[in-house]
C-alpha cells in the first residue's frame, strides 16, 4: 500500500539516523564544547534498524533510504547495516550523507557491502576555515575521503556546501568540484533556534546570491530536463556550458519545498519523525515486534498529522536527527 500524509502527498524516501556520535562540531549543528549523548542501549540495534526499512519497504513501498548521524560511519559495523538493507527485495537505493572525516580507509568495504552514492559535507576549501568551521576538522582528511569513494566506485558522489555567513568561496568550489568528478550542491542555512545560543549570529547568503556571483565569473544557465520525474526533488541545477561543468543550489530556506516532500525520518532511538521542523514523535521500538497490521495502523495513523509547516524551528537536535 501507499503511505501518504494528511496533505495526500506520498511518502516512499526514509532518512535514518544510525547514531547521534559525531567527530565534528560543526557551527551550524552543535555547540562547541559538545552535548549530552544518549546512552548506547537506548540506540535501536542495527537488526532493528534494518527491520524497519524491511517493513517500510515491504508494506509501504518505500525505495529509498539514506543513512545519515550524527556521523553514521561512527556506528560500529555500519558496512553491516548497509550488507543488510542492500540484501532487502524492493528497496532500490541506499545512501549516506557523511562529513568524510574517516570515509577513507572505509570506503572500499562500503562499497563491497551495497552502498553506491554517498554525500560529503565540506562547507570549506581552505584548512584554516575548515577548522573553524567544524571546530577543529582536518580538510585533507576529508579531501582523502572523497578521492578513496571515487577510486571505490561510488558514483554521483555529492558534496553538500552549506552557505554559512561570509561565504565566498562559489568560484573555488565550482571549478575544483567539476575537476576532480563530483557533483556540487551550495545548501541554504537553515533556520535553527539554537543558533541564537550558539557561534552563528547571522544569516548566511541564499542560492540567489550565489548565482549572481558564480555569474560575474561565467555564462550560467539553469538546466531544467535533468531533473524532471524526480519526485521530492527541490534542487536548481545549473550548467557552465563553456567549461562543461555542473553545479547544484537547494535554496530550502529562500524557496521552501514542504508541498513536495515524500519523507520520513527514523531517528537513532527508533523515534519517527515528519521532518527537522517537526516535534511529533512516534516512538518505534514498542512495535519492533507487533504484527504487520498493527505496526501498518500506528504509522498510518502517524502520517497522517503531517501538514504543511513553516521552516521557523527546528524541533530536536539536528545532529541526532540527521541532515
Amino acid at each position: 500500500m501507499e503511505l501518504r500524509d494528511g496533505m495526500g502527498r506520498r511518502m516512499d524516501y526514509l532518512r535514518l539516523s544510525v547514531t547521534d556520535r559525531c567527530n565534528h562540531r560543526c557551527v551550524y549543528c552543535m555547540p562547541e564544547e559538545g552535548v549530552e549523548l544518549f546512552p548506547h542501549d537506548k540506540l535501536l540495534r542495527l537488526e532493528e534498524l534494518a527491520s524497519l526499512v524491511e517493513r517500510f519497504v515491504r508494506l509501504f513501498e518505500f525505495r529509498k533510504v539514506r543513512l545519515t548521524g550524527g556521523e553514521p560511519l561512527l556506528r560500529r559495523n555500519i558496512e553491516g547495516l548497509v550488507e543488510m538493507l542492500a540484501a532487502i527485495p524492493g528497496l532500490a537505493d541506499t545512501s549516506m550523507t557523511t562529513n568524510g572525516a574517516v570515509l577513507a580507509p572505509m570506503a572500499r568495504a562500503l562499497f563491497s557491502a551495497g552502498l553506491r552514492r554517498i554525500n560529503v559535507s565540506l562547507d570549506s576549501l581552505d584548512p584554516g576555515r575548515f577548522r573553524e568551521v567544524t571546530s577543529g576538522g582536518n580538510l585533507h582528511a576529508v579531501l582523502d575521503g572523497l578521492a578513496a569513494a571515487r577510486d571505490a566506485g561510488f558514483s554521483p558522489i555529492k558534496v553538500n556546501t552549506v552557505l554559512l555567513p561570509g561565504f565566498d568561496e562559489e568560484i573555488q568550489f565550482i571549478e575544483w568540484a567539476n575537476r576532480e568528478g563530483y557533483l556540487l550542491r551550495f545548501i541554504e542555512l537553515m533556520p535553527h533556534f539554537q543558533n541564537r545560543d550558539w557561534r552563528i549570529t547571522s544569516e548566511g547568503p541564499k542560492g540567489a546570491d550565489v548565482l549572481e556571483n558564480v555569474r560575474r565569473a561565467y555564462d550560467v544557465v539553469e538546466d531544467v530536463k535533468s531533473l524532471e520525474g524526480e519526485r521530492g526533488t527541490h534542487v536548481r541545477r545549473y550548467r557552465i556550458p563553456d567549461a562543461g561543468w555542473i553545479f547544484e543550489i537547494i535554496p530550502g530556506v529562500s524557496v521552501p519545498f514542504c508541498g513536495e516532500c515524500n519523507r520520513l525520518r527514523i531517528d537513532c532511538q527508533g523515534q519517527a519523525r515528519f521532518c527537522l521542523y517537526s516535534r511529533s514523535t512516534l516512538q518505534l521500538a514498542p512495535l519492533l515486534s507487533a504484527p504487520d497490521d498493527r505496526f501498518a495502523d500506528a504509522i498510518q495513523e502517524f502520517v497522517l498529522q503531517k501538514t504543511e509547516r513553516m521552516l521557523d524551528h527546528i524541533g530536536s537536535n539536528m545532529f541526532a536527527i540527521g541532515g
